[in-house]
């Protein structure tokens, strides 16, 4: 009887602890990104989408900040996102590009202590193949790019709330050359240059029989930098193997309508993007029910445009058209009333009534000569 009631009992702890949620345990890898406002939700959108598409399964985790709208939120949801509300972390840097405001927030992906590992990409990034591999990188991952300087835009990390609080105590110290979160790391990770390349196709005997690097470098296949492909409009890498394209040009993102005639790569971003499923209404092929009115409107502007000038060209014409019939039909009046009054002149009178009507006449022929040298008539 006793062992039943404490078998009950134990049963009774397990479901309340079900219940209350604290034995709800996360996947233990995710991928990650960070959302400031709406201008970079469609990037959100594609990236998710672009993830899903590799067959992954994994979490996807948008922590967002206060600047984001309420319909973003739902709409991430939507497309399986798992939304986190985060504060923003203060920009230490005077000297510093203004949209550079919240980017030290990102230092926040190393305190997600819940998984125990996290993948964290760009806003501005788009998977083109599986990138499951980089859950198997060290405890800190990136790419290093020119001037041997490591890029934030992707990152693989082991988060740990001991190594979070030790980069709070020194967010005020380090230098950052970028201004912002990348140039931090950089002077956090000063040995990074160093750290061996990662390889992906170890096999789980060699991977386990070695202790865990602290870091490892990405090739440049795990953060494809359209400026560099820009440079000789090429991929410098096998573009078959391609697994990350990551648009940093910064006036030139590809959710700009006019980038796909600058930058090659976008095309890859734009079929993924027409591939969205309308999460919520409205929403299909990354549409905003929001911005609607105003893309019509933009689209409405030229046809109006085009109308007003045919228009007004057409009214042109016609006006044209009339002055020339008129000023023609007036022209050949004033022509035929000259040459009758030069034609029916007689000898000179020296009577005063003659001479009255002399200077008369003279009069009218010089107002007519006058008049039609004016309209060029003679």
């Amino acid at each position: 009887m006793a062992s039943l009631a404490s078998k009950l009992g134990f049963l009774a702890v397990l479901l309340s602890l079900v219940a209350t949620g604290i034995g709800e345990r996360s996947d233990p890898e995710a991928y990650v990104t960070l959302l400031y406002g709406d201008e970079f939700l469609l990037g959100v959108r594609v990236l998710g989408k672009s993830i899903r598409d590799t067959g992954s399964e994994k979490d996807m985790v948008a922590l967002v900040s206060d600047g984001v709208s309420d319909f973003a939120k739902d709409l991430l949801q939507a497309d399986g996102w798992k939304v986190e509300l985060i504060s923003l972390l203060a920009n230490p840097n005077q000297v510093r590009p203004k949209r550079f405001w919240g980017v030290y927030t990102k230092l926040k992906i190393f305190n997600m202590t819940r998984y125990k590992k996290v993948v964290y990409l760009d806003a501005d990034t788009i998977v083109v193949k599986s990138i499951e591999d980089l859950f198997q990188c060290g405890r800190f991952c990136a790419n290093l790019k020119h001037s041997e300087r490591l890029n934030s835009g992707v990152m693989v990390v082991e988060p740990s709330a001991t190594l979070f609080e030790d980069m709070m105590r020194q967010v005020n110290s380090l230098p950052s050359y970028t201004g912002g979160d990348q140039g931090f790391l950089n002077s956090y990770y000063a040995d990074f240059p160093n750290a061996h390349l990662f390889v992906p196709n170890l096999s789980a005997e060699i991977r386990n029989s070695r202790p865990q690097p602290e870091m490892e470098r990405l090739s440049t296949l795990y953060n494809a930098d359209v400026g560099l492909y820009m440079l000789a409009n090429k991929w410098m890498v096998d573009e078959r193997e391609l697994r990350v394209i990551h648009y940093t040009l910064g006036p030139l993102k590809p959710w700009d309508w006019w980038t796909a005639w600058l930058v090659k790569p976008v095309d890859v971003w734009q079929n993924v993007r027409q591939k969205l499923e309308e999460s919520l209404p409205g929403t299909g092929g990354g549409r905003n029910p929001n911005d609607q009115l105003l893309v019509n409107i933009l689209f409405a502007l030229p046809i109006c445009a085009l109308l007003f000038c045919f228009y007004r060209n057409h009214l042109q014409t016609n006006s044209d058209l009339f002055c020339t019939f008129s000023r023609s039909s007036l022209c050949d009046y004033a022509r035929r009333i000259y040459y009758e009054f030069k034609s029916s002149s007689g000898s000179p009178s020296y009577s005063g009534v003659g001479v009255a009507s002399s200077s008369t006449f003279n009069s009218n022929q010089q107002v007519l000569v006058h008049f039609c040298r004016s309209y060029n008539i003679i």
